[in-house]
């Protein structure tokens, strides 16, 4: 009883301390999750011996456990550069949008969570400083983190740069410093893609193509493509017998667009692009000789981001003509202005808002066909292909191609009991390649056998405007044979359809 009475407090103020960090292990519970629990209650255990600090350090983990409560329950991982991308672009209406649909099961957590961090940071500041001053021995553990940080801090100041990734790879598993990796990154990323991109000194080959269109979609999965074996609604009625066309499922490499949207553009995730200094394939079209437009009907981000610069760089024209509606038939004048462009060789980019959260906005009531609004929303969405499709054929370009994607799908029933953001096989999405009979012959490159990523839509124009050699160089990555999270695309079909795992 006597060694009950002496050491309770002390256990009880470790335990409480080490469930302050247990957030850690929300992606998944295996023995390196739990050791990296450990170690990150021991380098944060100083601030333990202070109430003030104490507390500090208990206000933060509370807020980085709801963050991280969140980001796993959509997208299976702790929070990262994305989230901060995603928030920073995010705008008023879609707030409300995400605050509308907000799924109990995090709520309730995060509230629980709340409330454990209050009870356990009362019961701590009353408890530890006290506890920990009156052992011998412990009133001085407070110098072992302080010692592991400084010579993390000294690896990182003189050490070498293959010593800083280490130290990069190995910091960000300490909780909640992930937080702080998340938002250096983003940081880089913001400041980097300011640098001009790097282009080939050579000159194109000749083009393929004279006016390319590219359709950049959002939230539509391709496991709702009656064109890719959907059984349901017929949602790709309106495209049904278009000649010259072609369709495909490929994978997305993210879950929402500040991951995924990079790979559409670039071919590569935002941080190698920046990294890199990769251009877009606006860039090369550019380059080439083609005059750039983009019309973008996404939504207005307060502040100009990473999608903003990559895709206004090398636009001769670029306009915003709607703020995610009224639908994305908003773009159809501006396009038809820029298909009638006197320019003997045209990109255009069309932005859509697609099937974004909340689906049953996105399509006009006259289209409202089906039960189910997400068949809807990519019903309209094959309307609209349709007729840019038919508009493109009808402009008079000797040799002209439309493709398009989305930059990611939706997580669905019975998966979720909405449309929202998240993992499952709704990752898939589709890919379609049109080619009007003077450019037929570029279809099959278009649209290669095997498993893709949607970086095929940056490698279909670089081939289409004469820089298909910069596909062959080592350094390029490629979009065939995709991975999620280290499996392969033929793994990835045998993973829980919900979960991806």
């Amino acid at each position: 009883m006597k060694r009950l009475k002496r050491y309770g407090p002390l256990i009880g103020v470790l335990l409480a301390w080490l469930l302050l960090f247990s957030p850690r292990l929300l992606p998944g519970i295996t023995i390196k999750s739990l050791a990296w629990v450990a170690i990150s209650a021991f380098l944060f255990w100083l601030l333990a011996f202070r109430r003030w600090s104490l507390w500090l350090a208990v206000v933060v983990l509370a807020l980085a456990g709801v963050l991280d409560i969140f980001h796993v329950y959509f997208f299976g991982k702790l929070t990262d550069e994305y989230l901060l991308a995603t928030a920073l672009r995010t705008t008023p209406a879609e707030v409300a949008d995400f605050f509308s649909m907000l799924p109990l099961r995090p709520l309730l957590l995060s509230a629980l969570w709340l409330v454990w961090c209050v009870l356990s940071g009362r019961w701590l500041a009353r408890v530890a400083p006290g506890v920990l001053r009156g052992h011998r021995f412990l009133r001085w553990t407070w110098s072992a983190p302080v010692l592991a940080w400084l010579a993390l801090v000294l690896a990182n100041a003189w050490g070498s740069d293959a010593l800083r990734w280490q130290i990069h790879d190995k910091t960000y598993k300490i909780y909640p410093t992930h937080l702080a990796w998340a938002a250096w990154k983003y940081h880089l990323m913001g400041t980097a893609v300011m640098d001009p991109p790097l282009l080939p000194v050579a000159a194109a080959a000749p083009a393929q193509a004279d006016t390319v269109v590219v359709v950049l979609g959002e939230s539509a999965s391709a496991q709702r493509w009656s064109l890719l074996g959907y059984q349901g609604d017929d949602t790709n009625a309106p495209l049904r017998g278009l000649d010259g066309l072609g369709v495909s499922t490929v994978l997305a490499r993210g879950l929402n667009t500040a991951g995924a949207l990079p790979f559409v553009l670039t071919g590569q995730a935002s941080a190698d692009s920046v990294r890199h200094r990769a251009p877009s394939f606006l860039d090369l079209a550019h380059q080439a000789g083609y005059k750039v437009f983009v019309l973008s009907n996404s939504r207005n981000a307060p502040v100009a981001d990473f999608f903003d610069q990559v895709l206004s760089r090398s636009t001769a024209v670029y306009r915003k003509l709607g703020d995610g509606g009224p639908h994305d038939g908003i773009l159809t004048p501006a396009y038809e202005q820029a298909l009638a462009d006197p320019a003997p060789r045209k990109l255009i980019v069309l932005h859509t808002f697609g099937s974004h959260e909340i689906v049953q906005d996105r399509y006009p009531p006259e289209l409202a066909r089906f039960a189910d609004p997400y068949d809807n929303s990519i019903l309209y969405t094959s309307t609209l292909l349709k007729q840019w499709t038919g508009m493109l054929d009808a402009s008079g370009a000797r040799r002209s191609v439309l493709l398009y994607t989305s930059d990611h799908g939706l997580i669905m029933p019975p998966c979720s009991s909405d449309y929202r953001h998240g993992r499952s096989l709704a990752s898939l999405v589709p890919f379609l390649a049109w080619a009007n009979a003077g450019a037929r012959a570029l279809l099959p490159a278009l649209l290669p056998p095997g498993g893709h990523s949607n970086a095929l839509v940056a490698e279909g124009v670089i081939r289409a405007v004469g820089y298909g050699a910069v596909l062959q160089q080592p350094g390029w990555p490629g979009s065939a044979n995709p991975t999620f999270e280290g499996h392969s695309w033929q793994a990835l079909r045998g993973l829980d359809a919900c979960t991806l795992r």
